[in-house]
Formats: C-alpha cells, sequence, structure tokens
C-alpha cells in the first residue's frame, strides 16, 4: 500500500464513529481498502446497515480533516522500524481477521511474520501473581517453545512476563500485545523484556503512537489476544481479574479455554476455579494443551539458546563486570533492573553477561525477570570473558 492510501486509511480510521465493526463491514463490502476509499457517497449508502445521513457525515469529517498530524506520526513509526498492518492485507494475522470486530489497522515494531504462525496459545493472569504461577508460565511458554508454539501475552507484570521470558528461553518468538502506542513502555521495568522481544518476536498494538495507558483500553487490547491464538491459558484469574475478560471473548471467538486449577478457597484462584466450572479444560502440563488440538509432540530441542563464538570460561578476573555481576547476586536473588542500577552496566552490557553466566550453570533466571546464582556459581564462582565478536 503506497503512502497516499496508508493515510487515507489512517484518516478513515481516526473518523469519529467509524468503529471495527462498520469499517469490517464496509471492506466485506467493497471487497479491499483501494475500492472501498474510492468508494463514492452514493456506493457508501448501498452498503447493508449503513445510513445515508451517517455516510454523510463521515465523507464531510474524512474531507475537512488534517493530514499533517498522520504524516508526523507515519514519519514517526518509520523511524523507529515500526509498520503498519492493514485489514485485508496479506501480511495481516489470519487468526485475527477471523473475528467479529477485527482491528481495522495494526502497529507491529518487530517481525511481522510471527504473526502468520498458525499454532500461537495466549498465556495470560494474574499482574500480582505468585512465584508459584509465574514458575507454571514460563514452565509451560518454555514447553510450548520447544514443541514450536508460540506464546502470546500482554507484557503486563507477573504471569504475562513469566510467560514472554519463558518462550525466548525456549528458542522462541513471543509476541507481546500493547493497550500502548508503540512508542510508551509500559510497565516501564519490563524495558529490558520488551527490547528482547522487538529482536526474538514482535510488539503489536492498535493504539496510535503517544497512546498512554488507561483502563478502558485494556479489554480491545484482549480481544487481540486471544483473536491470534488458538487457545488461552488462564492462570491465577481473581474473581474479578481481566484475564476472565480474555477468557469471555476467547469464547465468543471459538478459541479453546484451558486453566489451571487450585485449592478451594484461594482468592487468587477463583477465577479460574469458576472457568473450570464452566467447562474449561483443565491444565496440569504442556501434554494437555497438545491432546486439546491433536498436536503431535516434537523431540525437544535442548541448548536452544546458542552464542555464534565459542565460549571462554575462566576465574572471575578482580574488578571486571562479571565479577561485580556475581558478588551483587550472591547476597541474594535479585530484579533485572535492581541489578543494572547497582551493577552501574547498562541494560545491553548486562543482558550480555547474564546470558553467558547463564549458559555454563552461573546465574540461573527466575520468574519475573529475576536473577540468582546456579549451582556453579555457589560452588564455584567462574565467569565468562566475553570475545569481541560476541554478537550479544
Amino acid at each position: 500500500m503506497d503512502r497516499h492510501t496508508l493515510l487515507e486509511w489512517l484518516k478513515l480510521i481516526r473518523t469519529p464513529g467509524l468503529g471495527p465493526v462498520r469499517i469490517n463491514r464496509l471492506l466485506t463490502h467493497f471487497g479491499n481498502a483501494d475500492n472501498l476509499l474510492s468508494a463514492s457517497t452514493q456506493e457508501w449508502q448501498e452498503v447493508p446497515g449503513i445510513q445515508p445521513p451517517f455516510v454523510q457525515k463521515i465523507q464531510h469529517l474524512r474531507q475537512t480533516s488534517a493530514s499533517e498530524p498522520l504524516q508526523s506520526e507515519l514519519n514517526r513509526l518509520q523511524a523507529m522500524g515500526g509498520r503498519i498492518l492493514i485489514l485485508g492485507d496479506e501480511e495481516y494475522p489470519p487468526l485475527l481477521r477471523e473475528i467479529a470486530d477485527p482491528p481495522p489497522a495494526l502497529f507491529v515494531l518487530g517481525a511481522v511474520e510471527h504473526l502468520l504462525r498458525p499454532n500461537n496459545l495466549a498465556i495470560v493472569g494474574s499482574r500480582q501473581a505468585t512465584p508459584p504461577g509465574c514458575a507454571f508460565a514460563h514452565r509451560l511458554a518454555r514447553e510450548l517453545a520447544q514443541q514450536e508454539i508460540m506464546a502470546v501475552s500482554g507484557l503486563a507484570e507477573g504471569i504475562d512476563t513469566a510467560a514472554h521470558w519463558g518462550a525466548i528461553e525456549g528458542g522462541s518468538p513471543t509476541v507481546a500485545v500493547l493497550a500502548t502506542g508503540l512508542d510508551v513502555i509500559y510497565p516501564s521495568r519490563n524495558h529490558s523484556l520488551r527490547r528482547r522481544i522487538i529482536t526474538q518476536g514482535c510488539l503489536v498494538t492498535e493504539a496510535p503512537l503517544g497512546t498512554m495507558p488507561a483502563a478502558y483500553l485494556f479489554p480491545p487490547r484482549n480481544r487481540i489476544i486471544s483473536g491470534l491464538c488458538r487457545g488461552v491459558a488462564v492462570i491465577e484469574a481473581a474473581s474479578r481479574s481481566g484475564s476472565l475478560v480474555t477468557a469471555r471473548m476467547a469464547l465468543e471467538q471459538g478459541r479453546e479455554l484451558f486453566a489451571v486449577p487450585a485449592q478451594a478457597g484461594d482468592p487468587r484462584y477463583q477465577g479460574s476455579n469458576q472457568l473450570l466450572r464452566q467447562g474449561a479444560i483443565l491444565l496440569e502440563n504442556t501434554q494437555d494443551i497438545l491432546n486439546a488440538f491433536s498436536w503431535d509432540p516434537r523431540p525437544v530441542r535442548h541448548n536452544s539458546l546458542q552464542l555464534q563464538e565459542p565460549i571462554n570460561i575462566a576465574p572471575v578476573a578482580a574488578g571486571t563486570s562479571s565479577a561485580a555481576v556475581h558478588a551483587l547476586l550472591k547476597q541474594g536473588p535479585m530484579q533485572g533492573d535492581e541489578l543494572a542500577r547497582r551493577s552501574h552496566l547498562t541494560v545491553t552490557e548486562l543482558s550480555r553477561i547474564l546470558l553467558q553466566l547463564e549458559l555454563v550453570g552461573v546465574v540461573q533466571r527466575l520468574p519475573g525477570n529475576h536473577f540468582a546464582l546456579g549451582q556453579s556459581g555457589l560452588a564455584n564462582p567462574l565467569s565468562i570473558h566475553p570475545s569481541r565478536n560476541d554478537p550479544y
């Protein structure tokens, strides 16, 4: 789609009163975006369910709205490496296209082709998740990644964060669906995870650049999470959890719904248990997912995280960055952002060192982007001196 047509489409979808349902109806009638945009007012009035007074109002708003703000937004998006996918494009996610109200446009940062994968599972749950809940989400996403099943979530704290990291550590791409613009970092503590997803997956949103988080934006975001997937796994959902909104939308979209059980009376799982009573599939391990979709298990890939250069292990030298990280973790587990602050390392430097230490067992990653010393680090403080050719 050329720039002029793209700008006209953005102007159309930003027109007050034209929501996803009406735009989808128009697109279905005219066949594609080009025909829709070039159609006359009379041709618009012939669309079933679109009243003439409404058409005249929409056409007037299209003709009088300024293009300069959209030009600026498109320039900023392209400068940051983002793309726009229009409903009807070949690269538009086919599963998402099936729902009743697909987003007319998606803003994507990262590799667009990941949105075309056929076997995806949404993993959602509480932001205030327990360590066992995060560990389950992390393990589920990692094991699904080893089965070439991609985890989709919302980049929130808690279960979402654990699922994204699990997918990454399993060697798979992962997709984070945002309720904000692509240029808004939210939550701020997931900055390093966000950067990792861009390089090993993608961020996607229907919100324009500059859109800040607001409560009313999350339910529409949730329909995209479920719409991109074959099923939704709910982990640790309270009785009034946003995850239950995603679950409801999944059922409306014809997706499979899974829920992790818990002890009776635990308020953190009341929503999950409610879903089980209503017919959700009991989820206790990865095999439950494979069975539900009749997916054949694949041989597990070991050592999915690999460096392009060999790793040379050497004793920690006094004053090195690796020694500083090791010394901090000897005090106990630590969150990644806190570790970066106290070590005075950039996120890139710290990520490289932690990854190298993980690969030899000196450091282990915990759910919630926390890190601790592994058995090798406790028994024998080893470090890795990164080579200059190290891609990380």
